[in-house]
């Protein structure tokens, strides 16, 4: 990988981070670290496990993965992307295994929180 791409890729999670921040969550960043979780996202009464890839594309490994280590903790697997320029969230509700018929992702708000308490 390039200085460029990586460079794109942490300046990418930086702005989820100052999204979600702006949200009123905690966000723990792991930078450089290669794993599956890019972003800890912590609001009272909610865990998000985010990855952030601007393509959107997680091979089914890393989906996988993701979704298994959220639901073992409680907590919510997110990928977050782009979508003409602005940031799309969405929740991984499913495994996506290789005879899939049913959604495996869905669109989360991440200020649904904060409306729901309401």
């Amino acid at each position: 990988m390039t200085s460029t791409a990586y460079r794109l890729g942490a300046d990418f999670e930086r702005r989820v981070r100052d999204h979600l921040t702006g949200d009123g969550y905690t966000v723990i960043r792991s930078a450089g670290s290669y794993t599956i979780v890019d972003l800890v996202a912590l609001k009272p009464g909610q865990v998000l496990l985010v990855q952030c890839r601007r393509s959107g594309r997680l091979d089914p490994h890393e989906w996988n993965r993701l979704h298994d280590v959220a639901v073992a903790l409680g907590a919510l697997p997110i990928l977050a992307d782009v979508d003409r320029r602005a940031l799309r969230y969405r929740q991984l509700i499913a495994r996506k295994d290789r005879d899939i018929h049913h959604p495996t992702a869905a669109p989360f708000y991440p200020d649904q929180v904060e409306a729901d308490a309401r």
